[in-house]
């Protein structure tokens, strides 16, 4: 008797589990700082510095926006924008774009396309899912264009099945409205959703959800003890992520035969 295959479809967070944020900021700077050197003149360590400096002041800003007045995407712009023309300021270009916030998305898309900060086992990783016939999409906090500029940058873009951004969603990954909207735009399908995150409000919030949620601690900051009830399963990297999903699916294939 022939069994129909069992589907998993597996949402993958972008910073921090497919790719290192770290080193996307080291080579981001580099290269718009040659970027900004080159159209608006200017010494490139100068533009190095500025970024440095606008991108801390960004940081700051993000973690004290409260997020849960008016949409996410308007708060978003504001402090993209914002962190666009500091840039400008201060190297002292006079120049201002028309239109700000699409200056902000420009650089994203197009600097960060230069940049491959994928962890080492992210390819294999989404490739043996998507080989063995799984689904996989990307569900991050970024913006769009942060989004499919890194995603280009490290060679996945078109190596996966959707995007969901916090543009697309227009909500905090903390709220469960980011996730109930995913399972709208897909189709909810409980029991064939896996998540990996490596960060537990937003597990928490897809759990709500019904989500299959694993927390991916590759710094083994977590002990089983300390693990929330709600995380299935830990993982200290991805290349454990395959092996999951073809155990789960093993398991909703015998139950539904």
């Amino acid at each position: 008797m022939t069994h129909s295959r069992s589907i998993v479809r597996a949402f993958l967070d972008l910073w921090g589990v497919l790719l290192d944020s770290d080193k996307m900021q080291v080579g981001y700077g580099r290269q718009l700082a040659q970027r900004m050197a080159t159209r608006f003149g200017g010494d490139e360590g100068r533009w190095l510095e500025a970024h440095t400096s606008a991108w801390t002041e960004y940081v700051k800003e993000v973690e004290s926006t409260d997020w849960s007045q008016g949409s996410w995407s308007a708060a978003m712009d504001r402090l993209d924008a914002r962190f666009a023309v500091g840039l400008l300021e201060r190297v002292g270009i006079a120049w201002r774009p028309a239109d700000p916030v699409a200056f902000s998305r420009e650089l994203d898309l197009e600097v960060m396309a230069t940049v491959d900060a994928r962890f080492p086992d992210a390819h294999t990783a989404v490739e043996r899912l998507r080989g063995a016939g799984h689904k996989v999409y990307v569900a991050t906090q970024a913006t769009d264009a942060n989004a499919r500029g890194a995603l280009a940058g490290a060679h996945l873009l078109t190596s996966i099945d959707g995007l969901f951004t916090g543009t697309s969603q227009d909500a905090p990954k903390a709220r469960r409205e980011y996730w109930d909207r995913i399972l709208s735009s897909v189709g909810a399908s409980p029991g064939s959703d896996v998540l990996v995150d490596d960060r537990v409000d937003y597990l928490e919030a897809a759990a709500a959800s019904r989500f299959g949620v694993l927390l991916l601690d590759r710094d083994g900051i977590y002990e089983p003890e300390t693990t929330p009830s709600f995380v299935r399963a830990t993982l200290r990297n991805l290349a454990g992520l395959p092996h999951f999903v073809d155990t789960l699916e093993a398991e909703r294939t015998h139950t539904s035969t």
